[in-house]
């Protein structure tokens, strides 16, 4: 597989093994204490054909440095609001009759 010149080369995935990756910039979440947080912006090889995101080691060290800041509020971007669902309560309702 060849790249244009000036384009980092495509990787295989290590999840599917497919030669079909490319550079994109992605959001994910993730769990501190109690609280969920986004982080948006992140560089990362994804996989066109299963998804799967990879990310290089300053990639990861950036991430491991802002998790043990403790994500601190003052600096986020945004604050996202999202409904709240409870299992329990769809389950009692399904047993009604």
């Amino acid at each position: 597989m060849t790249t244009a010149p000036g384009e980092p080369p495509e990787a295989a995935c290590t999840s599917c093994g497919s030669g079909e990756t490319r550079l994109a910039q992605v959001r994910s979440a993730f769990w501190h204490d109690d609280r969920l947080v986004v982080v948006e912006d992140i560089p990362a090889l994804v996989c066109r054909a299963c998804g799967q995101q990879s990310y290089d080691d300053a990639t990861v060290i950036a991430l491991d440095l802002l998790r043990g800041e403790g994500f601190p509020a003052e600096k986020a971007r945004s604050e996202l609001r999202v409904p709240v669902f409870s299992f329990r309560d769809r389950a009692a309702g399904e047993a009604k009759p």
